[in-house]
């Protein structure tokens, strides 16, 4: 089965409109059960069903047009060696941008209602450790890696027919689908990261894991009191100077390592631009 590549606007439309979709069904779930329920419970449930939603629309598109999904989602295998390296990068990523978020929010504070989504990532209850396991560890990562990198920067890939390029534009519009400013730099670099690994294997499965890392820890963070961490991880409001120094030696030898094990996969040629489909074939010349 071939692929078929999109355009852009296609591609773009498909992404936003697969958000408004997911955001719409999960505002009227809280329309109709509003009062009804424990309200940062079914607030869970909404945005968790509204993630789920978000490839609907991609889906479908993918199947009118024939498509192969595996290829169009990068759904590729990949060694057991690129995502063991991947792990000492996830963990160095993850300190190094730890910081920078302390820093950001020393300079430029959270404000209040922005500071309670915090509060969405607590485990209080079965509910609450469904959608910070479930939602924000594995479907979430999963769903966003299905969308951002495995069709958008693919079809970007495609069309720039430049690499960096197609990362650094997929990286900002996933930072920018957060839609919220305070963490647009740090999930930017992220993207960037995940972008750069994506593209190396041409899998999804790498960034999965390094995203379901992230938000992980993010989680983690949320529920542990910080007065219970050791000296060596928080000093003086930020990330302790050694756990800094382990965090840019952990990014260093991560990359390397992953590099260094993960040969640059094959692009797929047999592809599909879709203003090739409804080409008019020339008919044949008459021998004279």
């Amino acid at each position: 089965m071939p692929e078929i590549i999109p355009k852009i606007r296609t591609s773009v439309f498909l992404l936003i409109f697969g958000m408004i979709f997911g955001v719409m069904v999960a505002l009227v779930l809280l329309a109709i059960f509003i009062g009804r329920t424990d309200e940062v419970a079914l607030m869970q449930i909404s945005l968790a069903i509204g993630e789920l939603l978000i490839p609907v629309p991609i889906f479908l598109w993918v199947r009118k047009m024939h498509s192969a999904p595996r290829r169009c989602f990068r759904l590729k295998p990949v060694s057991m060696w690129s995502l063991l390296a991947a792990l000492p990068l996830g963990a160095g990523l993850i300190i190094l941008t730890e910081e920078l978020d302390r820093i950001i929010q020393m300079l430029i504070p959270l404000p209040e209602n922005f500071s309670q989504i915090t509060n969405f990532m607590k485990v209080d209850d079965f509910v609450s450790g469904f959608f910070s396991i479930g939602v924000v560890f594995i479907f979430g990562p999963l769903v966003e890696e299905l969308v951002v990198r495995g069709f958008f920067q693919r079809v970007l890939e495609y069309r720039y027919k430049d690499a960096t390029k197609a990362v650094l534009v997929s990286a900002l519009t996933f930072a920018l689908i957060h839609f919220n400013p305070w963490w647009l730099i740090q999930i930017y670099i992220i993207g960037i990261f995940l972008g750069y690994v994506a593209w190396r294997t041409n899998s999804i499965w790498v960034p999965f894991l390094l995203h379901a890392m992230y938000n992980g820890s993010s989680s983690l963070i949320s529920n542990l009191d910080e007065s219970l961490l050791p000296w060596w991880c928080i000093w003086k409001g930020h990330v302790s100077p050694p756990l800094l120094i382990t965090g840019a030696v952990l990014l260093y030898w991560g990359l390397k390592t992953f590099i260094r094990v993960t040969p640059l996969a094959e692009r797929d040629e047999d592809v599909i631009f879709i203003e090739n489909m409804y080409q008019p074939t020339q008919p044949p010349l008459d021998n004279q």
